[in-house]
């Protein structure tokens, strides 16, 4: 397989992907998968050469349809670019939002947005675990944020790391510190 850049490596490994390959007497397969744990990972796309030497990718872009693929471009010059397309078109977030809950994680995130972004967050029906606590400030669950980082970043809202990137913005995402209160058997707390 060509050596995949930097950058490219980066990407993947922000967004709990990465790549496997499988070749056969026909072509070469080279598949993104998310990082879920067992080792073959959940496949969210591929990239296969065509006759001419040019590169076709697919990718999970409807979610909830499992392991169905469209095709999202044709005659790429590199399996980079592939990849890339698979990238700009993978939707994955409810796969990274069921692994992250049945972690059992009570993990909470915030930022610090604008006003409308704050409000537009506060508003989605999906992902379940966002909430405005006002003045532009949002606190996102540990699955939330999951969700977010498996968005294409051709969607205008995704998260790469610790940043939350919107309408040409970017955020800072603050891990939150939780202390729990344990109940003693009287009723006290500890």
């Amino acid at each position: 397989m060509t050596v995949i850049d930097r950058s490219l490596t980066r990407s993947l490994k922000q967004r709990r992907l990465f790549l496997t390959r499988e070749r056969s007497d026909a072509a070469e397969i080279v598949y993104v998968c998310v990082d879920d744990g067992l080792p073959g990972g959940y496949p969210v796309g591929y990239v296969i050469p065509s006759r001419t030497g040019t590169w076709f990718a697919y990718a999970r872009a409807r979610p909830g349809r499992v392991f169905a693929n469209d095709q999202v471009d044709a005659g790429l010059s590199s399996v980079e670019e592939a990849v890339r397309a698979v990238l700009d078109h993978a939707r994955y977030g409810d796969v990274l939002f069921a692994l992250e809950q049945r972690a059992g994680s009570d993990t909470t995130y915030t930022a610090e947005v604008s006003r409308a972004h704050a409000t537009w967050f506060a508003a989605l029906a999906e992902p379940e675990g966002i909430t405005h606590l006002g003045n532009g400030r949002v606190r996102f669950t540990g699955p939330a944020v999951a969700y977010l980082r498996g968005l294409p970043a051709r969607l205008g809202c995704h998260v790469d790391d610790d940043r939350i990137r919107m309408g040409g913005e970017s955020y800072r995402l603050v891990r939150e510190t939780r202390r729990t209160v344990e109940a003693r058997p009287e009723g006290g707390t500890v």
